[in-house]
């Protein structure tokens, strides 16, 4: 069964209502995984849109996808951070010019160019999560 872009988007609205309630008793790390996982859905959501032969500029996706880059950004503790969220910053800016590059070509394939190198920080980013894990069982 193909997946239509409108339920997608009921199962990105389930899967916030489930987010919220996590977002309350998490810690910053977590949080920030929260928002790699929302932005992958809303990619997710984007390219569903095109695929179905949909504009995709001015959709509330695009628009979400856009506030959780800037607030990923604008989150970053420059200084605690030092050289680590300077990089970071740089990503974030990046990936918000792809973003906006790929909703105004309606760009399937910049989409996922993009989705590729959230993973990759994503990834990375969840590798944080097991050395915590392992220090606080020790």
């Amino acid at each position: 069964m193909t997946a239509t872009a409108s339920s997608v988007r009921a199962t990105g609205v389930y899967r916030r209502l489930q987010q919220e309630s996590r977002a309350a008793a998490a810690d910053p790390v977590e949080l920030v995984t929260m928002l790699y996982d929302e932005l992958e859905v809303s990619l997710g959501v984007l390219g569903a849109m095109i695929r179905q032969g949909q504009r995709i500029s001015a959709t509330d996706p695009a628009h979400r996808a856009r506030a959780i880059l800037i607030g990923l950004d604008a989150g970053l503790d420059h200084e605690a951070g030092g050289d680590v969220a300077a990089s970071l910053s740089r990503v974030y800016r990046s990936m918000r010019r792809k973003l906006d590059e790929a909703v105004a070509a309606n760009s399937e394939d910049m989409l996922k160019e993009l989705l590729e190198g959230l993973l990759t920080v994503s990834n990375a980013w969840r590798q944080l999560r097991s050395p915590q894990a392992n220090a606080a069982a020790a």
